[in-house]
């Protein structure tokens, strides 16, 4: 059998991924969705655009080395070592020789004494405001002056996967003899920087030995403790090792469940396949829990190995509680989490979708004139749509789309005008609401429509005492079966998108080509059109629904 290597995404990613990865006769994964790619293209884009920072803020070809990405691997990895041999400054898109059961390929490696710390660069968010935080920074100019930045913190929204593979390659690094000592590690990612370093981009910087993850612990009396990034990283990333050679020998030490990762992961329709097609974690569409949470119900609950959906819906959450609350690590109201998954599977069986919160029966929202509202932005977070579906009354016949959009390239100039137009609008609806004595409602799903548009101020005066956050109101008043999406509440009531691969992330793709020119052009701006026709008209079917139900 051939040894078995593992990359930096191991030790932060589902076990069973690890499992399909190198269990033999396994299928490959499912393509990704539209706006998966997109995702993962956009950031490839990215790091590119940082590559291309790097060329500009190092005139000195001796002190930066970018490694060609279509080298192949063997010569990227004999270039790195030659390069580190050499005490190259600064190295981009290097690739270290496997060692350890690891292989890695560190986005950008950074000279620190006698050895190298690395850094990875990531398309989201490194920095969280935080009142008693502080962060230390570094311009990618000058990685080794390190600036403290006051009033945030290092834990972005996706912190703790980023310190995991920082770890990966600091213990690669320490393997192969190039690693200065001090645990740490970097992050490019898309925080503005500018007030501290000058620079939007720079480097957030980690201490892989004094940031902690809260993990399960059963010598405790409190079932928890503290542990480094380090520390939890060596136990996860051994623990997969351990999988990947069991399931490469035909063995299988860990069964797949559905969690909040599944969501985003090519192998799950794979994993539905092997399991139960009654099976309790699968049923689930919304509220999912942790691996170590099911595991305790399929315990405790089913035969150890299995759990259907039935037996969920029966489990009397009092009876479990507290030894629940022992397993659910690093969640919130755990007591809830078991009710709500109780709650699901109850309703799954019985094929409900959604369910009544109070006694009495809720009154549906509704004015005189109903607008529904709904926005689309571009990759670069610019407002190039402002949605709006007018009625008169609950009488869907009067309805008519009347969107502010522009298909041009956006500035801050062109995106203002967008707003400006579409404030204009709303005040000329207040108007008339007055002149005929009506009342005046403006809904929206969720709050994008007005946190994200309160850079403007002429929309918030136009909007102020008219919105209604539709999504709010509903999770108040109804428990849904899979979750409260605009596209899931709309499909309870048959409501359909008339556009392929609906989807923000999908939009934000769609939104490139529609700036261009030609035929394809032409569809895909009909196709912005009529996906944000179908977003407004949604609302209404919702709240039509709603009514018909009563």
């Amino acid at each position: 059998m051939a040894p078995v290597t593992l990359g930096g995404y191991a030790a932060k990613r589902c076990a069973r991924v690890t499992h399909n990865r190198f269990a033999p006769g396994t299928p490959p994964p499912a393509p990704a969705p539209p706006e998966l790619v997109a995702l993962r293209e956009a950031g490839i884009a990215f790091e590119a655009g940082i590559f291309d920072e790097l060329r500009s803020a190092y005139g000195d070809p001796e002190q930066l080395l970018i490694l060609d990405p279509a080298a192949g691997m063997r010569e990227r990895q004999r270039r790195t070592v030659e390069a580190m041999d050499a005490g190259v400054a600064v190295l981009a898109g290097g690739w270290l020789p496997n060692i350890g059961g690891r292989s890695g390929q560190p986005d950008v490696l950074i000279r620190v004494g006698a050895g190298y710390l690395p850094v990875d660069i990531k398309g989201h968010r490194t920095q969280a405001v935080s009142k008693r935080g502080q962060t230390e920074v570094s311009a990618l100019s000058a990685p080794d002056q390190v600036l403290a930045r006051p009033g945030y913190s290092n834990h972005g929204p996706s912190w703790r996967d980023d310190a995991m593979q920082l770890a990966h390659y600091t213990r690669m690094l320490h393997e192969l003899g190039f690693h200065p000592g001090t645990h740490r590690g970097g992050i490019i990612g898309t925080s503005d920087l500018t007030e501290i370093i000058g620079e939007e981009h720079g480097i957030t910087w980690y201490d892989l030995d004094t940031e902690t993850i809260t993990t399960y612990s059963d010598g405790d009396p409190s079932h928890r403790t503290k542990r480094t990034i380090l520390e939890y990283y060596d136990h996860e990333f051994a623990f997969r090792l351990e999988v990947a050679q069991a399931a490469a020998s035909g063995r299988e030490l860990v069964r797949p469940y559905r969690i909040d990762a599944c969501n985003t992961c090519d192998w799950f329709d794979y994993c539905m396949t092997t399991v139960r097609a009654d099976d309790a974690s699968f049923a689930i569409e919304a509220g999912h829990l942790n691996v170590r949470e099911w595991q305790y119900l399929y315990q405790q609950c089913g035969d150890g190995a299995e759990l259907s959906v039935a037996q969920l819906a029966e489990v009397d959450a009092d009876t479990h509680v507290e030894a629940f609350r022992i397993q659910s690590v690093g969640t919130q109201k755990p007591q809830d989490r078991l009710a709500k998954a109780i709650s699901r599977a109850r309703m799954t069986a019985a094929g409900v979708d959604f369910e009544q919160r109070g006694p009495d029966r809720p009154m549906v929202p509704c004015a005189d004139i109903e607008v529904d509202f709904d926005i689309e932005w571009d990759g670069d977070r610019r407002v190039y749509q402002w949605g709006l579906r007018i009625r008169d009354g609950q009488d869907d016949t009067t309805a008519r789309y009347d969107p502010v959009v522009s298909f041009d390239p956006l500035d801050d100039v062109g995106e203002a005008a967008l707003a400006s137009e579409f404030s204009s609008r709303i005040r000329g609806l207040r108007g008339r609401a007055e002149r005929e004595g009506k009342t005046l409602q403006v809904f929206h799903w969720h709050h994008p429509e007005t946190s994200f548009t309160a850079k403007f101020a002429d929309v918030v005066e136009a909007l102020d005492g008219l919105t209604y956050d539709l999504r709010k109101w509903f999770d108040a008043t109804y428990f849904a079966r899979t979750g409260s999406s605009i596209k899931l509440v709309a499909g309870y009531f048959d409501f359909h998108w008339e556009v392929d691969e609906p989807g923000g992330l999908a939009s934000q793709t769609v939104i490139e080509s529609a700036r261009g020119q030609g035929p394809d052009a032409e569809t895909a701006r009909q196709w912005c059109l009529r996906y944000n026709e179908c977003d407004v008209a949604a609302q209404a079917a919702i709240r039509d629904g709603l009514r018909l139900k009563q």
